[in-house]
């Protein structure tokens, strides 16, 4: 009876002394990997620095920004009383404006019209100006000149051209503006 537990002795002795040899061996390994490659860590700590300096970067941009708010906020607010009209006088502003322009630039008075979208939280409204003059080609391009240089805020959405009732071209235009409440 005491050989099969020797026999089992010398198994269990056999599989301890082979596992210790597998550890030797994965320990060796691992060793030898970390020694060959003092690269791979340097590359990963540079990696951790570049991320890092990245980081900090962003966070004075933040930091910059949050102290230039005050100042965007007043130039916002000088923009919107300086470019926008009032809407109680906005219209008849954008009337004469597009009148004045239109002499200038030698045409005959066209026809303007108006959609108002709903106002926005900031109390601007936007305002859609349909307008339509004739003319010779040289004064149509004049018009436009005269609304890019206009004091007011015009954005052409939609332009087109065709011929004119006598000799020349008319020019429809589809333009949005915005009045301040």
């Amino acid at each position: 009876m005491t050989r099969p537990i020797e026999n089992v002795k010398r198994w269990v002795l056999r599989f301890l002394i082979a596992l210790l040899i597998v550890d030797a061996a994965l320990l060796g390994a691992v060793w030898h990997y970390e020694s060959d490659h003092p690269e791979a860590d340097k590359k990963y700590i540079e990696r951790l620095q570049d991320e890092d300096r990245r980081m900090v970067a962003d966070v004075r941009r933040a930091q910059a920004i949050r102290e230039q708010l005050p100042d965007v906020k007043k130039d916002c607010n000088a923009f919107l009383e300086d470019t926008l009209l009032r809407s109680s006088t906005g219209y008849s502003a954008i009337v004469a404006d597009l009148g004045k322009i239109t002499a200038d630039a030698g045409l005959p008075p066209g026809a303007v019209g108006f959609k108002q979208k709903s106002v926005d939280q900031k109390g601007i409204m936007e305002v859609e100006v349909s307008a339509v003059v004739e003319g010779n080609y040289t004064s149509l391009v004049k018009f436009i000149n005269g609304l890019e240089r206009s004091k007011n805020l015009y954005l052409i959405d939609a332009m087109s051209l065709s011929s004119g009732r006598d000799t020349g071209a008319r020019l429809s235009l589809a333009m949005r503006t915005y009045f301040r409440s």
